[in-house]
């Protein structure tokens, strides 16, 4: 049997600091949950950035912050530090990211990071931000990543070290931490290389400092700094050749920092000793275009030009022009769920360029988790054109669900529901609709028939969507599939949809339909539903893909939970959380006209999921209450609602049941917190049983292979052999423990794909063949 990993959702940490990109190939490198994912740059805007590898699970919390070791060779070397405290050390071998060793010492989650890379060792440093022990951590490293030597420097107790960033000079290390305090502090390695000593603080910033970062240009050394105070600033550092003067005094952390005084700071020269020599570090630049915070500063591989990311909803790249800085290029969204940038990176996608500065693209990471990237069309850098990006869910995948012409559907707590499809051109699945964009955390799904789909998020309330022309029109033209195979004789909606500005529901558009006297900014805010011809963007994905709603089903009285509808897509069974008899019922639906028709009572608690037999006459439902029941139509009719519990499971099970699903008509398979998998034949008798070594959170079934999902992550493969369970393959192994839980498995209509949803916001696709 092999298993083979097809496709990767992944979406960037909605922090700052968690996007780089490759100096050795056209590649960005980001944070993704608890892993760092490598995507590719698309070659033009017909095409889509592929996700290519994520690394092994070697950190227990989410990653907050991922930079590149600086090095003057063409490697990539990384560091990241996640909110748990731990740091760790990568490199990029090919297209994937490989782990290199731990760094420990971190007393709290990890803020920033930085390093360099010499030819026989390594200079990394992290700093952290627990009250009252702030400060940062430094470590020496062989070059193979084996501790020599390690410190920690301990800031005010009043101030943060917000950001770091390190470069070297003459093989001596010089620190730039930007505070909370406003500051921006210079640090120097000290002489026996084993501790850094503080050299000059400059005060110029009237609000925290989110990012700062050196050009790495030692003969026109400059540092840009930036932050809450929306200004940008330009710092330059040079060797001092006058007689020494003293530095002005710096004010008492406690001291409120007068404008009079900052004037003073900001135009003086601080000067300071550093690889026994004067240097001096003025104000170069200050600049001004930003109406946000800025997240995040990032210099040109020749460091004559400056990329910067703000909260209002910009990139801006910045030239010096006739010894004036300038803001020469502005990069953006407008309008949709847009809510600005955390990070943005300069990437050259032609590394065969002699000219050094050569970067012709821009990826940045918003708000939302998604990467948006624009390439110049020109050699002037004048005109850019936006690129299509992989994204994904930010948190937990909840349920995912194949179509049956093989796209699939996936619903987030991010409060998304979203489609992915395989291109026909490039043979690689594309994230290419977002039908429901909701203001609840999404939890289920399931297809009712080609063109409809059911939603649950935590609300009391299911929703049907209805497919529009312009999905319908879109998928053809992407994946090659005529519509008459995928949607057959369903009825399709209108063009499009829209969310209206204080509601929840997606209003049906018919095409070309305009509302007149509107302000362009208003326009901007407002759905344009479109026929894709290439994969879409980012912006476009976030309201211009919506789905009309077609019915919202009334009637559980807490947050839904489950929901799933028999093979002929003519009855649909739903369940709500519960803690009592009366609400933990399974709702049969007519869907049809939508209409309520039966309750089936049983379970004592919360039914966490629900399974129709492949013929459509048996309902198997588990429950959190450890028990599996079977509910079979009295008259055998498929499409009836009098269903009747003719079984219910013993203490086969001694925790919550979590998952099950059916072989076929004569088996079912059940899993749950116990660490067990157990099939059962129709009747309710157990045939065989396996105990795995962690909880089991998730199940699926075909034919007789079974897979069930851990709570770290981790996939087992199983084969029914007679009366006993076999483990085949075991995919996703964690070298640490992890808490990653398999939150849902399905396996396409034809069997041989395999869709995962996981709790790290990841969903992955492999395909499984004997």
């Amino acid at each position: 049997m092999k298993i083979k990993e097809e496709f990767i959702s992944a979406s960037v940490n909605p922090r700052s600091h968690c996007l780089v990109a490759c100096k050795s190939a056209p590649l960005v490198v980001y944070a993704s949950s608890l892993q760092i994912a490598v995507q590719t740059i698309p070659n033009n805007d017909s095409e889509v950035g592929v996700i290519r590898s994520t690394s092994e699970r070697r950190h227990q919390k989410p990653i907050a912050v991922l930079k590149r070791l600086k090095s003057a060779a063409n490697v990539d070397e990384f560091v990241a530090g996640d909110v748990g405290s731990r740091v760790v050390l990568w490199k990029l071998n090919g297209e994937k990211v490989e782990y290199v060793a731990d760094l420990s010492g971190c007393s709290g989650s990890v803020g920033s990071v930085c390093g360099v890379v010499e030819s026989d060792r390594k200079v990394v440093a992290a700093s952290w931000v627990q009250y009252p022990n702030n400060g940062f951590e430094a470590w020496w490293t062989t070059s193979s990543g084996e501790l020599m030597n390690s410190t920690k420097i301990d800031l005010d107790q009043k101030a943060f070290a917000l950001c770091l960033d390190a470069i070297s000079l003459q093989n001596t290390v010089l620190l730039a931490v930007g505070t909370s305090k406003r500051f921006v502090e210079l640090y120097g390695e000290s002489d026996d290389k084993k501790t850094f000593r503080r050299l000059v603080s400059v005060a110029g910033h009237t609000d925290w400092i989110h990012s700062i970062a050196f050009n790495d240009d030692p003969f026109h050394l400059l540092v840009a700094s930036a932050g809450q105070d929306t200004y940008v600033r330009l710092w330059s550092i040079e060797p001092e050749s006058g007689p020494h003067q003293e530095a002005p005094k710096i004010p008492a952390a406690e001291e409120d920092i007068q404008d009079n005084v900052l004037d003073e700071l900001t135009s003086s020269a601080n000067l300071f000793q550093f690889n026994n020599s004067s240097y001096r570090c003025s104000s170069h630049a200050v600049m001004q275009g930003h109406d946000d915070w800025v997240h995040s500063t990032v210099w040109s591989e020749n460091g004559q030009v400056l990329l910067t990311a703000s909260s209002d909803k910009t990139c801006i790249i910045w030239r010096e022009i006739d010894n004036l800085w300038r803001d020469d290029v502005r990069l953006g969204i407008v309008g949709g769920q847009a809510a600005g940038f955390f990070s943005a990176v300069f990437l050259n996608s032609h590394r065969n360029h002699s000219d050094s500065d050569s970067e012709d693209v821009v990826v940045s990471s918003s708000y939302f988790g998604g990467l948006h990237a624009w390439k110049s069309s020109d050699e002037q850098r004048t005109f850019w054109t936006s690129l299509p990006m992989t994204g994904g869910h930010v948190g937990e995948v909840r349920d995912v669900d194949w179509h049956e012409s093989s796209f699939l559907m996936s619903v987030g707590q991010d409060q998304t529901t979203r489609v992915f499809a395989k291109s026909e051109k490039q043979q690689v699945y594309l994230e290419m609709a977002r039908p429901q964009v909701h203001g609840h955390d999404m939890q289920c799904l399931s297809f009712v028939n080609p063109s409809v789909f059911v939603s649950g998020a935590e609300e009391k309330v299911f929703r049907a969507f209805r497919a529009p022309k312009s999905f319908v029109k879109s998928l053809e033209a992407l994946t090659g599939v005529p519509s008459s195979k995928s949607f057959g004789a369903s009825r399709i909606a209108e063009f499009g949809a829209c969310v209206p500005a204080l509601g929840l529901s997606n209003k049906p558009m018919i095409e070309g339909e305009t509302v007149d006297g509107e302000h362009w900014e208003e326009d901007a805010f407002r759905a344009a539903p479109t026929v894709l011809e290439t994969a879409p963007t980012e912006d476009t994905l976030q309201q211009n893909t919506l789905w009309p709603e077609d019915h919202k089903l009334y009637g559980h009285g807490y947050e839904v939970y489950a929901v799933t509808a028999n093979p002929r897509g003519t009855v649909l069974a739903t369940a709500c959380k519960s803690s009592h008899v009366e609400h933990s019922v399974v709702m049969l639906w007519k869907t049809e006209d939508w209409s309520k028709q039966a309750e089936i009572v049983g379970h004592q608690l919360t039914v966490t999921q629900i399974a129709w037999n492949p013929s459509g006459t048996v309902l198997l439902t588990v429950s959190r209450d450890r028990t599996a029941k079977l509910y079979k139509e009295k008259a055998g009719n498929i499409d009836g609602f009098e269903y009747e519990c003719v079984w219910t499971s013993g203490k086969q099970h001694t925790r919550i049941i979590w998952a099950c699903d059916w072989l076929d008509d004569q088996r079912f398979v059940t899993a749950a917190r116990d660490q067990k998998v157990i099939v059962w034949d129709s009747d309710g008798t157990p045939k065989a049983q396996i105990k795995l070594d962690e909880p089991v959170t998730a199940v699926a079934a075909s034919g007789g292979v079974i897979v069930a999902g851990l709570q770290t992550g981790e996939l087992v493969v199983l084969r029914l052999n007679g009366e006993n369970l076999e483990i085949v393959e075991k995919v996703g192994t964690n070298p640490i423990p992890i808490d990653a839980a398999v939150l849902r498995l399905r396996f396409s209509k034809c069997g041989k794909k395999l869709a995962v949803a996981t709790s790290d916001a990841k969903l992955r696709v492999f395909e499984i063949t004997e």
